[in-house]
């Protein structure tokens, strides 16, 4: 978690630790031996030991691996996006990817996660001097020259028809 997700997403993302000791020993020892940077929150109503807490209690998910929930992704609107008893890096990767919308599909300006002709007009309409989004900048600037122009129309007119 620390360097593939706290570290690598630099603020994009807000990862939170939930530890089931109130024993602040316990918890630096813990920290330092695993060199977390991110926050770790004592998990309330928790009596310690393997005992969870009201955390734990609302996102046991039995009979299905380790009885301990592990990994979490909630959405910026508080919706679970992503839950694993067992770490599954690629996954929740890329699940923070779709969230973030780190998972640009290259062509695709409309993001509808097709590549047509609607994805040249709106690049066409970028080149005439509409201002592009980050998305549709990072989907349209195809060749890697740093801007959006008519090598990249040829470029994505000749995606669409390969």
């Amino acid at each position: 978690m620390e360097t593939a997700i706290w570290q690598a997403y630099d603020g994009e993302v807000q990862v939170l630790g939930i530890i089931n000791t109130g024993n602040q020993n316990q918890l630096e020892f813990f920290v330092e031996q695993n060199s977390l940077t991110f926050p770790i929150l004592f998990d309330p109503g928790s009596p310690g030991g393997v005992q969870g807490g009201d955390t734990y209690d609302l996102y046991y998910m039995p009979n299905d691996g380790s009885p301990y929930p592990r990994d979490f992704v909630i959405d910026q609107n508080g919706i679970l996006q992503y839950a694993n008893n067992e770490i599954d890096t690629e996954w929740m990767l890329y699940v923070l990817d779709e969230l973030i919308g780190n998972n640009i599909l290259p062509g695709d300006l409309n993001n509808d996660q097709q590549i047509n002709v609607l994805d040249v007009i709106t690049m066409v309409n970028i080149i005439l001097g509409e201002t592009p989004t980050d998305e549709q900048f990072n989907a349209g600037e195809l060749n890697g020259d740093g801007v959006i122009n008519v090598l990249d129309v040829i470029t994505l007119v000749s995606m669409i028809l390969e």
